[in-house]
């Protein structure tokens, strides 16, 4: 029954840290660490009942992991080449193609041992250094887990009423400093948080934040008040913040801004794309903001990419934490060839 109490404890602990603190970027460790847990219990519940369906459940979950890692090998692959060809080939549009790349060279590398070793002895060293990399490798798909779990539940979140402020985040401007398909999601979904607003009794101020890029003819804040103004928006209601260069910026300088007009910035609504919504909440904690971060659409074919660049940035972002884990598995692993 440890299991099954365990998953108890581990739900109630989900449960409040996201009532609590729902920005939070460790509610998905705690959200997988408790699913986990009822699947562990669920077994030894089984095993207690003397139900013997341990073979047949070591099937499927084999069964299961195997089609789950070749369907997302084949799905990376897909979108890598997808995304390529409709944005170009920078770092961020590889990534879905070099993760099938790493997954099936892997894979390859895990086969090529296990057949080897059935004739000959590999070096501690290297056996070592692999089965490091495999446990780390779990590790990292655990984290990409718990990432997906947090942003479906963060993202299922409404927008709460009485905000003091709607804060809409740019992105890159298209030729001419023109409002890209992103940036128009991002911007329609702020006027509609707004609107929605002012239909319960509050009158938020309405905030446009970018500044301008190297390749950019104008500030993006400045294209962004045009966008709305063109949907009927009096450019009078929309302030423009066009001195920031990347989120963190978004946030301070839209703050500074309202507080300089002497009205109030908080609480607010930050309104950015779906797949950015988990770093500008960890963003908005950070910077102690009284914030809640909604996402706009994005279209389905940039999705997986878009996602998978933010939990890479994450990972950037914790560095030192994922360098320690790196260390501790190596240290673990070296000890138990110890052992035996």
């Amino acid at each position: 029954m440890f299991f099954i109490a365990l998953a108890v404890v581990l739900s109630v602990a989900s449960i409040v840290s996201i009532r609590v603190e729902p920005r939070r970027l460790s509610n998905g460790l705690l959200v997988v660490a408790a699913l986990l847990a009822w699947v562990l219990g669920a077994l030894s519940l089984l095993d207690r009942l003397e139900v013997r369906v341990e073979a047949v459940l070591i099937v499927v979950v084999v069964t299961l992991i195997f089609l789950t890692v070749i369907g997302l090998i084949a799905v990376s692959a897909v979108n890598g080449v997808l995304v390529i060809r409709r944005e170009g080939l920078r770092l961020a549009t590889a990534l879905p193609l070099a993760l099938a790349v790493v997954a099936v060279l892997g894979i390859g590398l895990l086969v090529t041992v296990v057949v080897v070793l059935e004739s000959h002895s590999l070096p501690l060293w290297f056996l070592a250094c692999l089965w490091t990399a495999v446990l780390f490798a779990v590790a990292l798909a655990a984290q990409l887990a718990a990432f997906a779990a947090h942003a479906l539940i963060y993202g299922r979140i409404e927008p709460p009423e009485g905000s003091a402020s709607v804060v809409a985040l740019g992105c890159g401007l298209g030729p001419g400093g023109s409002v890209t398909p992103l940036l128009a999601s991002r911007l329609d979904r702020a006027l509609e948080v707004y609107n929605g607003q002012v239909d319960t009794g509050s009158w938020p101020a309405l905030i446009v934040s970018g500044g301008q890029g190297t390749d950019e003819s104008v500030a993006e804040a400045t294209a962004m008040k045009q966008y709305l103004a063109a949907r009927g928006v009096a450019e009078a209601k929309v302030f423009a913040e066009s001195e920031s260069r990347n989120t963190r910026e978004n946030l301070v300088f839209s703050k500074e801004l309202l507080d300089s007009a002497g009205l109030t910035s908080e609480p607010m609504i930050v309104v950015t794309s779906d797949f950015h919504v988990l770093r500008t909440a960890a963003f908005t904690r950070d910077l102690g903001l009284n914030a809640h971060v909604t996402g706009a659409r994005t279209a389905r074919y940039y999705s997986p990419t878009a996602f998978l660049r933010e939990f890479v940035a994450v990972l950037r972002r914790y560095w030192k934490a994922n360098a320690v884990l790196l260390v501790g598995i190596l240290a673990f692993v070296v000890f138990l060839q110890n052992v035996n």
